[in-house]
């Protein structure tokens, strides 16, 4: 489950990949998938908390840039 969630906010986030996003199927992309989808959660909690930790929210937003990143390479390179 978390795996379509994290392809669904990608597929968001990533317009112009969309049609690939949807058409790929790979257990290292399921990875990146599910990573995203809990790296996205904290970074929303984070976001949310008080006192907000800056800290840990621009680590988390560097951290799903770079998922972002990895999944258009990955899904451009096949």
């Amino acid at each position: 489950m978390s795996q379509e969630r994290g392809r669904r906010k990608l597929m968001l986030r990533l317009p112009d990949i969309r049609h690939l996003l949807a058409g790929i199927t790979s257990e290292t992309l399921g990875e990146l998938f599910e990573a995203y989808d809990l790296a996205v959660d904290a970074l929303d909690r984070f976001r949310t908390q008080s006192p907000r930790e800056d800290k840990l929210v621009q680590e988390y937003e560097e951290l799903c840039l770079e998922i972002e990143q990895e999944v258009v390479v990955y899904c451009t390179n096949r």
